[in-house]
């Protein structure tokens, strides 16, 4: 007896064998032990060498010019599942067309196939359109129902192009006692285009959860600097000149702060001298008065003397005289707000000029005249939702456009520039900008990057109210509310000492 499948014929007993075989290849599941895992999700990758071993998706079965899934990590805390996935191309994840993407990514949360839309093997509960920033959630029936990625129930990391991308999405673990309920979940990737890529190829992921492991928020960063030698950074996009209509939130919120500098971006109702009025009503007259400096929407205020300051587009650049006593360096300060959104080459242009004019600071062919082993510290919004050029020209010194010239190193000897590790001072996040309306999910487009050859970052911080304690709140006399009314940007901090000698 023969059975033909296809233009093979084998015997039954073959057909069987092959069937079989078939069979479990279509219905594999490759099983990931679960790890608890404190994950930091800010699209930097170093708290992930302890995640395990990753599942592989096979190099090379994507489209030509398609995506192809790489190495899948997958960790948990006690509010999130954590991924970590290679896509094989260069791509914005929340957008589509040739620089974006097609991703589609199917969450089983109760690994249970009869509830939810059957799909990819698997009832999905969840479906996360990246490309479209679309959520998608489906109760027991399938029915469907959308809802706003700016809410932050599935994040995305980095915000700007990328190979590699960590994805958090909010699954907090059940139960009382430090007992976890949480058994696993299955998921799939898939690339929704013709012959595209699907991870795993055949079947479904199964995320096995740790039993009872839990992993904790961290400790509160304290908002007390460490040395009052220490210069207390503060940049802050105040979102269309909230600043000058909201004064009571902003008096509590740079009353708790107390910074030495303020960089504000976004603020045109207020020119640099009424902004410089508003802060000497809030904080303690500096020894040589309040200084500030402002174009176009940058307005700049110090506790410092100024010593010069230059137009770069429409971005300040700032030379600081730092205390003699305490270090013979001074300090150059960028207050930054490159172009928004789909505007890639008004950002290319203005991040290569920034860039341009550090180099030729540190040359003698600077607007100003420094001194070559002064630190140098860029701060702001830098709107870091495009190419990752903009981020490497910034901190790697590789210019973006040809009219510039070589590369070089802004970190002098150091080569690079430092990129200030900031986290919420009270929670595990890193984003500095959200709204809970928006098509788009909170992103990190504010940073703080500095010469650590010069410079010492001793604290850093974001400002995020929404997750301090009632009493944290109390001690530093602010609400909770008091980040959303402020700004749909979150306040960074930073505290730096200075080299004490060349």
């Amino acid at each position: 007896m023969t059975v033909s499948l296809g233009d093979r014929a084998t015997t039954a007993a073959q057909a069987g064998v092959l069937l079989a075989g078939l069979l479990v290849g279509l219905s594999a599941t490759p099983l990931h032990a679960g790890k608890a895992r404190p994950i930091l999700p800010d699209g930097e990758f170093g708290d992930w060498k302890k995640a395990g071993k990753p599942l592989v998706d096979p190099a090379g079965d994507g489209t030509p010019g398609g995506l192809d899934f790489g190495r899948l990590w997958l960790v948990n805390d006690d509010n999130a599942l954590h991924l970590r996935v290679e896509i094989g191309r260069e791509t914005l994840l929340q957008e589509t067309g040739d620089t974006g993407n097609k991703i589609r990514l199917y969450l089983d949360t109760d690994a249970k196939e009869s509830t939810g839309l059957p799909v990819e093997g698997l009832g999905a509960d969840l479906e996360v359109r990246f490309g479209e920033q679309e959520l998608i959630r489906y109760d027991v029936a399938g029915l469907a129902s959308s809802e706003f990625p700016g809410g932050g129930s599935v994040m995305g990391f980095p915000t700007f192009s990328s190979d590699v991308f960590e994805i958090r999405i909010e699954m907090p673990l059940e139960g009382e006692g430090g007992t976890a309920k949480r058994r696993k979940v299955r998921l799939v990737f898939a690339e929704d285009t013709s012959g595209g890529d699907r991870l795993p190829d055949q079947g479904v992921v199964t995320y096995k959860y740790p039993k009872k492991k839990r992993v904790g928020e961290p400790a509160p960063i304290d908002w007390l600097r460490e040395s009052p030698q220490h210069l207390r950074l503060l940049s802050l996009n105040v979102e269309d000149s909230n600043i000058a209509t909201r004064q009571a939130l902003y008096t509590r919120l740079l009353g708790a702060i107390s910074p030495d500098i303020l960089a504000f971006q976004s603020l045109t109702d207020w020119s640099a001298d009424q902004t410089e009025a508003f802060v000497a009503s809030i904080l303690p007259a500096p020894a040589a008065g309040w200084s500030s400096a402002q174009i176009a929407d940058i307005v700049l205020v110090s506790a410092l003397p100024i010593l010069d300051f230059e137009l770069v587009d429409n971005n300040l650049a700032v030379h600081i005289d730092l205390p003699n006593e305490l270090t013979p360096h001074d300090l150059v300060l960028f207050d930054a707000h490159p172009p928004c959104c789909a505007n890639d080459t008004g950002r290319d242009v203005e991040i290569d000029n920034l860039i341009a004019t550090w180099r030729d600071l540190l040359a003698g062919n600077g607007p100003f005249e420094i001194d070559p082993l002064d630190a140098v510290v860029f701060a702001g919004d830098f709107n870091l939702v495009g190419f990752r050029r903009q981020f490497d020209a910034l901190v790697h010194g590789r210019f973006i456009g040809p009219s510039h010239g070589e590369d070089f190193s802004p970190g002098r000897a150091k080569g690079s520039l430092a990129v200030a590790p900031l986290r919420h001072s009270d929670r595990r996040m890193a984003y500095t900008w959200r709204r809970g309306t928006s098509r788009f999910a909170p992103g990190r487009l504010d940073f703080i990057f500095f010469s650590d050859d010069v410079a010492t970052l001793e604290k850093g911080f974001v400002v995020d109210t929404q997750s301090m304690s009632k009493k944290r709140l109390r001690k530093l006399g602010l609400k909770r509310s008091d980040s959303l009314g402020v700004s749909d940007h979150l306040a960074l901090v930073a505290d730096f000492s200075f080299a004490p000698q060349r």
